[in-house]
């Protein structure tokens, strides 16, 4: 997640991924991607990541980070009914000051946007968004300063999301480890909350114990 300080806010640049692609055709995701084999073969998975965040960056923004301090802000595991089963890593940084230039094949549009804004339109027909994209854009809106955000990323250990989702008359309910219902699927039991909530009028992040 790439950083800035404008007009007395924060912002983060947004990616628009071309439509036509089978893997979250359409979506607003941040810069990234997989691992390669060239991506620091000799270091652990965390390293590995760090070094295919930069190198997805470069290719899809035309923005150099390799200098930058990166935090590690959360891991994502999909769920287990998914096919193709990979871990996600969130990184924190601050953009360089250079013009971002998207590849125009993966990615189609960018947008730099207030986290807070952006996700108060959601849902929304003209934005698509996964679950991981907005939760991660909800921790961002509690922050006014890229500083503020990266001192709080670094004070506290990188947050580990293990994937659950069904379906409530609410709406498309994706939950985690740590909810109340994470073990038995029971999504009306009362206890601690670590959930989303997609319905058709809005998007609920409930977390609380």
């Amino acid at each position: 997640m790439l950083l800035r300080d404008e007009n007395e806010r924060l912002e983060v640049l947004m990616l628009r991924r071309n439509r036509r692609l089978k893997s979250f055709g359409g979506a607003w995701v941040f810069p990234g991607g997989r691992v390669d084999s060239i991506d620091a073969p000799d270091g652990d998975e965390l390293a590995r990541a760090k070094a295919a965040a930069i190198r997805e960056t470069h290719e899809e923004t035309g923005l150099d980070i390799s200098s930058a301090v990166m935090e590690t802000l959360s891991c994502w595991i999909p769920p287990i009914q998914e096919k193709r089963r990979f871990s996600t890593w969130f990184f924190i940084v601050e953009a360089p000051d250079a013009v971002v230039e998207i590849d125009n094949g993966e990615i189609h549009d960018y947008r730099w946007v207030c986290p807070k804004e952006f996700i108060m339109q959601i849902p929304s027909a003209d934005i698509s968004l996964m679950p991981p994209t907005y939760v991660s854009l909800h921790t961002l809106a509690q922050h006014r300063t890229v500083k503020s955000v990266m001192e709080t990323t670094k004070a506290r250990p990188s947050e580990m999301f293990e994937t659950r989702f069904q379906k409530s008359d609410a709406g498309f309910v994706t939950y985690w480890a740590g909810d109340a219902a994470y073990e038995s699927g029971n999504l009306d039991i009362s206890g601690p909350r670590r959930r989303l909530v997609c319905g058709p009028e809005k998007w609920e992040y409930q977390t609380h114990n």
